[in-house]
């Protein structure tokens, strides 16, 4: 073997490792230039991560996120077109770090011309600082790549993401404009127990507790609240109770939605679609 070919053989095997390092991180990353959107196929959802060195400014320094370790996933509406306005669903996941769009969503999303972005790792191991951190900067993020109606803003979850959603409302009132809960809810002061049975009480005597709820007034003018729960939800007899004793009494704009066959699960396509039409009516 002459000289020149070991020293080729090296240089490669040197060279090889950070190349294939690189073409994985590109695959993980294809968002990779600064001030300009992503590259999305309208239609298709795609899990990206952030290029901005330094992600929108948020309303309170109780959180700072660092943009090279955060990753959201983004759909477009299939006919998305850049000269087009548009509204966002944020969505916070339950007990899954990862979440995706959900396909029976999709339909509606077109129809509603909205964006939906979900940030990865918000689910219930984090802590809900971070969650209602990465919920606002995904829609800051959307806002500062798309032409966005300011009015069509909104924040949907699932379980404990239902609650951080609500806790968000709470928080954040100028940004969000509705919420869409399936199977989680809080109040911002203790309502009555009515529906929660005394054996569902003894298991858990949870009934929320928003820890920043300084806005409450502020989040009843602006915010319209959805619910989804059904009987089959352990959580059911609490949503209710906190609906009937304490968003209505209080004169929110709220709505429940009460589906027979639900259980513990992301709402279907058919209560999204109720959600977003209570919403987005004209008052």
């Amino acid at each position: 073997m002459t000289n020149l070919l070991r020293l080729l053989l090296v240089t490669c095997a040197l060279i090889s490792p950070a190349l294939l390092r690189a073409g994985k991180q590109d695959e993980a990353n294809p968002w990779i230039k600064p001030g300009t959107p992503p590259p999305l196929l309208p239609g298709k959802g795609l899990t990206v991560g952030c290029p901005d060195p330094l992600l929108p400014q948020l309303p309170d320094n109780t959180v700072k996120l660092e943009s090279a370790k955060e990753t959201f996933h983004i759909r477009l509406p299939a006919d998305f077109t850049p000269q087009a306005t548009y509204g966002i669903v944020v969505f916070i996941s339950g007990p899954q770090n990862e979440m995706k769009c959900p396909a029976t969503w999709t339909p509606v999303l077109d129809e509603r011309k909205l964006i939906y972005i979900a940030p990865q790792n918000a689910g219930n191991k984090e802590s809900l600082g971070f969650r209602d951190a990465r919920a606002l900067t995904s829609a800051l993020l959307i806002k500062k790549y798309y032409l966005i109606d300011p009015k069509r803003i909104y924040v949907a979850g699932y379980s404990g993401g239902a609650r951080v959603a609500g806790m968000s409302a709470f928080k954040h009132p100028e940004t969000w404009r509705g919420t869409i809960q399936s199977c989680g809810a809080d109040f911002y002061k203790p309502v009555p127990r009515v529906a929660v049975t005394d054996e569902e009480f003894k298991k858990s005597s949870d009934y929320g507790g928003i820890p920043d709820a300084k806005r409450a007034l502020e989040a009843k003018k602006n915010v319209r609240f959805v619910f989804i729960t059904g009987p089959g939800d352990f959580r059911y007899h609490y949503i209710k109770d906190i609906y009937a004793g304490g968003y209505k009494p209080e004169g929110f704009n709220a709505l429940l939605i009460d589906v027979p066959e639900m259980r513990h699960n992301l709402c279907n396509a058919e209560s999204f679609s109720k959600a977003l039409e209570f919403i987005e009516r004209k008052k």
